[in-house]
């Protein structure tokens, strides 16, 4: 298997690599992915790696004071060689808010406890936000209010503060300053603040977003300088410790200058590209997006960017992630780069280089309601979410869940699904040439749960690496890990350990099957024969089990869950797994691909 970029993009250009699905796990809480880990129980369980089979293993569970919860994380990974000497050795970490109140790093290798950095005191303010300002160098903690409550006297003035800021630089960890940003100082109509790239961004209700230099702020504003864990100025207490926290050391007293303003469409600004423009949807131009340089606010050339048809979702303009100063369009349907060049007559000019069009085989009409009769004779029609969606305006039978770049592939990505069916759907993911948008390579992902067209979906490429994760209706969260391995080596593992294969053993399973009555037993989903594993996170399984609706990737390979009835005496004994394995020896069928226990007439005495 390769791991290189360049073998890798070598190897997609052929046929004899594909994506194998290696590992799969359900959990009832969220699933995130960082960095190439998987991060379950809300963070606290680390899973990464290769294993047996290509599958992710456990690396290491985080400990948080008093069991408190990670309210969000930020994987702050490092390269050796982008050290400055000395760097006392820094080690790559994992930042976590804690408690609403804590910023605690860990190290990212080993999940050890490193630093805590207790940021305030205040009962009114919570901190929930934590991301980068500016890549590799810097992080943003951000505050969110709670104006109910406030009866105290220091908190009356609490409605003024529409957000708290602390900022930090990496390795090793600084605390750089803390400020407030006011509706006394920023405007009364101020709704919401951001940090990110060396700007502060500020959003008003009127649908102006104001963008000021956070250079500018701290050297003008900055009263003085805190060390974490040294004594603060005038003030008697430990930086960053119990029970003081952060000092407010940058106060800003009237608002810095405003490097741009401008009126948007729900406050939606992209700044970047080389020169500097920016990226807009003017005030009641839904849907039409604009471009600007930012040096003299003229429109560029071929600035204007249309949808032609609508879609489920908002269409988006953003700027590339291969740092070309290139622009994605992305619609309901298709996906398209510009590239901004200089011109003549105006600053700049806008020039499309390709367009995807993601409408293919899969997007096929859309599915018709199914009309079913019930025993009184009354015919009961059945809408499906699509097809309610489809009755006023007609939409495309595909959703865009993520179009992306991998820097290491050099490869532009989506990820889309497709309506084949009334509750039935397909995802893939395709892999495009970054100069021509031509597909390289198409990859078929499986659904975890019925539902899942609209839902909350996820997917992260790294290298040889594909991590999907998807949330269903009932907030249910499944992460599918798949691999590239070449087809060689894929039916060198479905080659079963005493010459039978696997094909022959669900045939043996399914004329098993037919002799069982199980019509009332909940199904759930084993692991496959590509090595596949399921694991089910919850603190209430049977409950979890209850509400679950999967879609197995083997309907032939399902377990029988048998809940024991005590008020009647021809109920059946649930199975352990002592006798199926029993059971499938005898049968002469390895433990690995025994058949699901089923429920037989006969009255199963407990040994």
């Amino acid at each position: 298997m390769f791991c290189c970029g360049c073998h890798l993009t070598i190897s997609l250009e052929y046929e004899n690599y594909v994506y194998k699905e290696v590992w799969r796990t359900y959990s009832s809480k969220h699933v995130k992915t960082e960095g190439g880990r998987i991060y379950m129980e809300n963070y606290k369980d680390c899973y990464g790696g290769y294993g047996r089979g290509n599958k992710p293993v456990h690396l290491y569970t985080l400990h948080t004071p008093q069991d408190q919860k990670i309210e969000t994380a930020l994987d702050a990974s490092i390269q050796p060689e982008t050290l400055s000497l000395p760097n006392n050795g820094e080690r790559p970490s994992f930042y976590c808010i804690v408690g609403k109140s804590w910023l605690i790093r860990y190290d990212l290798l080993k999940g050890h406890l490193l630093e805590k950095v207790f940021l305030s005191q205040q009962s009114y303010c919570s901190f929930k936000d934590l991301s980068w300002n500016e890549p590799g160098k810097s992080i943003v903690v951000k505050s969110t209010h709670n104006v109910a409550g406030s009866l105290r006297p220091e908190e009356s003035r609490q409605p003024n503060i529409v957000s708290i800021f602390a900022m930090f630089e990496v390795f090793p960890l600084k605390f750089v300053g803390m400020f407030e940003v006011t509706r006394s100082v920023f405007g009364k109509d101020t709704v919401d603040a951001m940090v990110s790239s060396g700007f502060l961004t500020t959003m008003h209700r009127s649908g102006m977003v104001k963008l000021h230099s956070l250079e500018h702020i701290i050297q003008q504003c900055k009263q003085f300088e805190a060390d974490l864990y040294t004594l603060i100025p005038d003030q008697g207490e430990l930086c960053g410790k119990l029970p003081y926290g952060l000092p407010l050391n940058i106060v800003i007293k009237e608002e810095p200058p405003v490097l741009l303003q401008v009126r948007c469409y729900q406050n939606s600004l992209e700044v970047g590209g080389c020169p500097w423009h920016y990226i807009f949807t003017p005030q009641k131009m839904r849907g039409t997006f604009h471009v600007k340089s930012l040096s003299n606010g003229q429109l560029v050339k071929n600035g204007i960017l249309e949808s032609k048809a609508m879609g489920l979702e908002e269409d988006k303009a953003l700027f590339c992630a291969d740092e070309s100063g290139r622009i994605l369009h992305i619609d309901s349907s298709s996906v398209s780069m510009h590239q901004l060049k200089k011109s003549e007559s105006f600053h700049s000019e806008l020039e499309k280089c390709f367009t995807i069009d993601l409408r293919g085989e899969e997007d096929r009409a859309p599915p018709t309601p199914s009309v079913t009769t019930t025993a009184s004779g009354r015919h009961v029609r059945r809408i499906s979410l699509g097809s309610m969606l489809q009755m006023d305006i007609e939409l495309p039978n595909l959703y865009i869940h993520n179009v992306d770049y991998e820097n290491e592939l050099n490869l532009l990505w989506t990820n889309v699904d497709y309506s084949i069916l009334e509750d039935k759907m397909e995802s893939y993911v395709r892999f495009h040439d970054i100069s021509s948008g031509e597909t390289v390579k198409k990859i078929k992902l499986e659904q975890p749960f019925q539902e899942s067209m609209h839902e909350e979906s996820d997917l992260q490429v790294d290298l040889d690496t594909l991590v999907q994760t998807v949330r269903s209706f009932n907030s249910e969260f499944a992460c599918i890990v798949y691999r590239l391995q070449s087809k060689e080596e894929e039916k060198h593992l479905q080659t079963d350990y005493d010459g039978q294969t696997v094909g022959q053993v669900r045939s043996a399973n399914k004329r098993n099957s037919r002799q069982s009555s199980s019509s009332r037993s909940r199904r759930t989903q084993e692991p496959s024969n590509g090595g596949n594993e399921e694991i089910i996170v919850s603190n209430n399984n049977s409950c979890l089990h209850q509400s679950r609706r999967r879609v197995s990737g083997s309907t032939n390979e399902v377990t029988t869950n048998v809940r024991r009835r005590n008020s009647r005496q021809d109920s059946d004994e649930e199975w352990t797994l002592g006798s199926v394995g029993r059971s499938a020896r005898e049968r002469g069928v390895p433990d690995s691909c025994s058949p699901s226990p089923r429920r037989s007439g006969r009255r199963k005495t407990k040994e």
